[in-house]
C-alpha cells in the first residue's frame, strides 16, 4: 500500500531539518508588498510625471498625456543653461577633489596609527558631518564678504569642506578592512609611508574612496543655498539657481524646468554607471578576502 501511494504521490518526505514549505500568500507578507508598493509609488510618479512635462507644451503640475514637442528642451540647453552646468561640474570637481584628497590621509592616519583619543576624534567627526550647513552660512558670508571671495572657486572649496568629515569616515572603514600584514611585507622593503598609502593603500580601498568622492561630488552637484549665497556673480552660479530663471512672476514653465531637470541629472546618472563596475568589483573582492 505504501509502494502504491509513493507511486500514486500521494507520500512526500521532506528532508530533516527544513522547514516545511508553506503554500499560499502569508497576510504579513501581503502587507508588506502592498505598503511597499505604495512606497515605491510615491517616487514613480514624480518620476514619470518629470518624463512626460519634459514632453509636453502646454505642461502643467499634474499628471497628464503630453503634448509632445522638443521646445523644452531646446530651452533648457540654451547657452546661458549650457553654462550653468559647466560651472555645476567645476564647482563639483573642485570641492570633491578639495574633499576626497585630504579624507584619505586622514582616514589613514585614523586607521593606522595611534592617535590621541581616536575614538573621540572619530565620534566629533560623525557628529560634524551632521551639522545642517544652513547653521553657518550667515558667518561665512560674511568672512566671504569681507576677503572678496564671493566667487565660484572659494564656494567649491567650501563645499569640499563640508563634505570632509563624513568621506574621512567612509574611507577609514575602507582601510580598516586591508589586513595589516601588506604594509608589514612592504615596510620590510623599507618602503617610504608615503609609498605604502599610494601604492598600496589607495588601490586596495579604491571602492571606499569611491563612494566617498561620489559622495562629495553629488553633495556639491545638488547644492542649492551655498552657491546662492557665496557666489555674487550671476554667470558664475551653477545649475540649481539656473532652474529659477524658468519661474517668473506671472508664469512657471514647468515643461522646461522638468526638461532642464532631466539634463541636470543627466551626469549624475552617467557618473553612476562609470562607477558601478568598480563597486561591485570591490564587493566581490572584499567578500572573497573573507
Amino acid at each position: 500500500m505504501a509502494t502504491d501511494q509513493l507511486s500514486r504521490g500521494h507520500v512526500a518526505f521532506e528532508p530533516a531539518g527544513l522547514p516545511v514549505r508553506e503554500k499560499g500568500f502569508p497576510p504579513d507578507k501581503v502587507v508588506s508588498n502592498v505598503v511597499l508598493l505604495g512606497l515605491g509609488a510615491f517616487f514613480v510618479l514624480p518620476l514619470i510625471w518629470l518624463v512626460t512635462a519634459s514632453m509636453d507644451a502646454g505642461a502643467t503640475q499634474q499628471l497628464a498625456w503630453p503634448q509632445f514637442t522638443t521646445g523644452n528642451f531646446i530651452a533648457a540647453t540654451t547657452a546661458d543653461k549650457a553654462n550653468a552646468l559647466l560651472n555645476s561640474f567645476i564647482m563639483s570637481s573642485i570641492a570633491t577633489l578639495v574633499g576626497t584628497i585630504p579624507a584619505v590621509f586622514a582616514a589613514y592616519a585614523l586607521s593606522r596609527l595611534a592617535v590621541p583619543l581616536k575614538n573621540t576624534v572619530l565620534l566629533s567627526i560623525l557628529c560634524l558631518s551632521g551639522v545642517p550647513i544652513s547653521i553657518l552660512i550667515v558667518p561665512v558670508y560674511q568672512m566671504f564678504s569681507v576677503a572678496d571671495w564671493l566667487s565660484l572657486t572659494p564656494a567649491a572649496v567650501f563645499l569640499g569642506v563640508t563634505s570632509l568629515p563624513f568621506e574621512v569616515y567612509i574611507i577609514k572603514n575602507a582601510i580598516d578592512s586591508i589586513p595589516r600584514d601588506l604594509e608589514e611585507a612592504a615596510r620590510l622593503d623599507r618602503v617610504s609611508t608615503i609609498r605604502i598609502i599610494l601604492r598600496v593603500i589607495i588601490p586596495l580601498a579604491m571602492p571606499g574612496i569611491v563612494a566617498a568622492a561620489v559622495y562629495g561630488f553629488i553633495n556639491a552637484w545638488g547644492s542649492f543655498l551655498i552657491p546662492l549665497v557665496l557666489i555674487a556673480s550671476p554667470d558664475q552660479q551653477p545649475s540649481p539657481i539656473a532652474i529659477f530663471s524658468f519661474v517668473s512672476a506671472d508664469i512657471i514653465r514647468y515643461g522646461q524646468i522638468a526638461a532642464y531637470s532631466l539634463v541636470y541629472s543627466a551626469p549624475v546618472i552617467i557618473l553612476y554607471l562609470l562607477v558601478s563596475r568598480v563597486f561591485h568589483g570591490g564587493f566581490t573582492l572584499g567578500g572573497a578576502g573573507r
